[in-house]
């Protein structure tokens, strides 16, 4: 699991719980997981892994700005 604020690939919404997740390996190759940030902050009932990844259309300036503010939970 990796750092939203570091992520360079595609962020898309977990459909189980609404929060961003990425495609990252995993000990079963790549899967869409949820960020580090969100360890002890989400409920999502397929966590860490998301559940059907709903594809955003971000703009770059909106995209940064979820990055930049995203909350971490594991402080």
């Amino acid at each position: 699991m990796e750092s939203i604020r570091d992520h360079a690939g595609e962020v898309r919404i977990c459909a189980s719980c609404g929060q961003p997740c990425g495609l990252g390996e995993t000990e079963s190759g790549e899967m869409w997981q949820h960020f580090s940030e969100q360890w002890d902050g989400v409920h999502c009932p397929r966590f860490p892994l998301a559940s059907v990844p709903l594809i955003m259309e971000w703009d770059e300036m909106a995209l940064k700005q979820v990055k930049a503010e995203y909350p971490d939970t594991r402080r």
